[in-house]
């Protein structure tokens, strides 16, 4: 073969790898992540500290900040929690800021920082805790609404649904909702697009203790295996079954494996239903339900995983 021709076969062929090599990977979605970690012994509630982990070791998110609320642990007790675990496992620069101690209406740190966060760009919000640090930065701001790309919150409920595992146990609280429902009104109220992860979807993906086993010889088993052991010890004595479920897990799903996720549009609203906890004293209570029907505020509703996201949650976490 002649000189030119080689070379021009020579250009064929690195035009051809050129076409068949993979089109580069998208941008980092930017995130802000609003917990409520009571990551200890004890603290039977490591899904908040779960979902933080989850979220810094997936490489399509781009963690813009951190904020603590109270809800499963007192906000002094969880702000330092989410700051060590930031320290363990987020990319260097992620900053924490501390939020709501109860709930109220009134700006906090937290949510000043959010506000200045959403002024220099758009984030989705997880707030996978009550709602309140992400309510008070809009009603500072209501329209920072607009730069809110998706807000997804773990709250919801069927109408007449029972929050309890299969094979019964005590009734649980629609818990980041009832804490302040409020907050959760002017959220989803906002105008800013709402993903729910209520609880029928994590109660259908259990985490036996054998499958946690998987992860204890990592950096995240080092920190998280006592926490998530006691919560599994807990389930076994109240549910039968040494298992725990990613409550908050789903939610950083939604954004990095959407497709293991089947979910609805539909509608919400919020009305008096049965105090049915296992905490509640009886008469009524507010209720976040879904409608499937005007009026409401509309949502998508997450309502079943596919069984390969237990795996695809566990990898992550391993930081593989």
């Amino acid at each position: 073969m002649s000189a030119p021709a080689t070379l021009a076969a020579a250009a064929l062929l690195a035009g051809a790898c050129s076409q068949a090599a993979d089109p580069p990977a998208p941008p980092a979605r930017a995130v802000w992540l609003d917990v409520d970690p009571a990551v200890m012994p004890g603290g039977h509630e490591p899904d908040d500290g779960v979902a933080m982990v989850q979220a810094f070791h997936s490489p399509e998110l781009r963690v813009a900040g951190v904020s603590v609320v109270f809800g499963n642990a007192p906000v002094e007790v969880g702000y330092p929690i989410a700051r060590e675990i930031a320290a363990r496992f987020a990319p260097e620069g992620v900053a924490v800021h501390r939020g709501s101690a109860e709930a109220s209406p009134d700006p906090t740190p937290a949510s000043r920082a959010l506000v200045a966060a959403l002024e220099r760009e758009p984030l989705t919000v997880l707030a996978l805790g009550p709602a309140t640090n992400v309510a008070a930065a809009l009603r500072e701001r209501p329209d920072l609404a607009a730069r809110i790309e998706t807000v997804i919150l773990v709250i919801g409920r069927r109408a007449g649904e029972a929050l309890t595992f299969p094979g019964g146990g005590p009734n649980l609280l629609d818990f980041n909702f009832e804490l302040d429902p409020e907050a959760a009104e002017v959220v989803v109220g906002s105008g800013a697009p709402v993903v729910l992860a209520p609880f029928e979807l994590a109660a259908k993906l259990p985490i036996d203790a054998e499958e946690w086993a998987s992860v204890w010889d990592t950096p995240f088993g080092e920190f998280f295996r006592r926490p998530i052991e006691d919560y599994l010890d807990w389930f076994g004595d109240n549910y039968g079954r040494r298992a725990t479920y990613p409550f908050d897990s789903f939610a950083v799903s939604f954004l990095v494996v959407p497709a293991l996720l089947r979910c609805d549009r539909t509608s919400v609203i919020v009305r008096e239903g049965p105090a049915d906890g296992y905490s509640d004293t009886g008469g009524t209570k507010p209720w976040l339900v879904r409608t499937d029907a005007a009026p409401g505020w509309p949502v998508t509703w997450c309502h079943t995983p596919a069984p390969e996201l237990k795996e695809e949650l566990l990898r992550r976490l391993a930081g593989s």
